[in-house]
């Protein structure tokens, strides 16, 4: 445990009772997100390098509004009210998990567009995302071996709030809703 840290110890030996079991390991998939947004903790605010680490560590295993509420108030608590920079990053934490729970492993942001790679079955998924009155003349989908939608921003908009709208939008045609 020592060598490898608690949380890859804990991993690895949830994967060998299953593997015991005879059971396959639950896939997890993850999403990366490249946005030009300044998403940092300044030295500033949390002054200790290992201080911050930590926090770097404990806010990518965020997931839940709920985890993001609990470490924003433990923050608080410790350094005083969060810089813009640390809640944009909290927001993008939760922006990974949703999105790979939707089935999106990246998300970039490139010349005026936010790009989305896609896995599992998406052509059904895209085609009602397409439909929605809401993405007309905006998304593009490129199909191929990593498909991809890609989202023309407008000037002014919220590029993170955005983002998260389509992901959620994009969670829905799972169930079969419409946006």
């Amino acid at each position: 445990m020592m060598s490898v840290g608690y949380d890859m110890y804990l991993k690895l030996l949830e994967e060998a009772v299953l593997e015991e079991r005879g059971e396959q390991p639950k896939q997890q998939t993850e999403c990366t997100a490249d946005l030009t947004l300044s998403a940092n903790i300044p030295d500033t605010y949390i002054p200790s390098p290992e201080q911050r680490m930590d926090f770097y560590r404990r806010i990518a295993r965020i997931r839940t509004d709920e985890d993001a509420d609990d470490l924003r108030d433990e923050l608080l608590d410790r350094y005083g009210e969060p810089p813009k920079s640390v809640e944009v990053l909290l927001s993008v934490a939760l922006l990974r998990s949703e999105a790979a729970q939707a089935g999106v492993t990246e998300i970039n942001q490139r010349e005026g567009h936010l790009n989305f790679v896609l896995y599992g079955d998406v052509l059904q998924r895209v085609s009602l995302l397409c439909a929605a009155p809401c993405y007309r003349g905006r998304l593009l989908f490129s199909a191929g071996e990593r498909p991809y939608l890609s989202l023309r921003i407008k000037k002014g908009e919220d590029v993170l709030h955005l983002a998260r709208t389509l992901v959620r939008d994009y969670a829905a045609t799972r169930e079969g809703d419409t946006t």
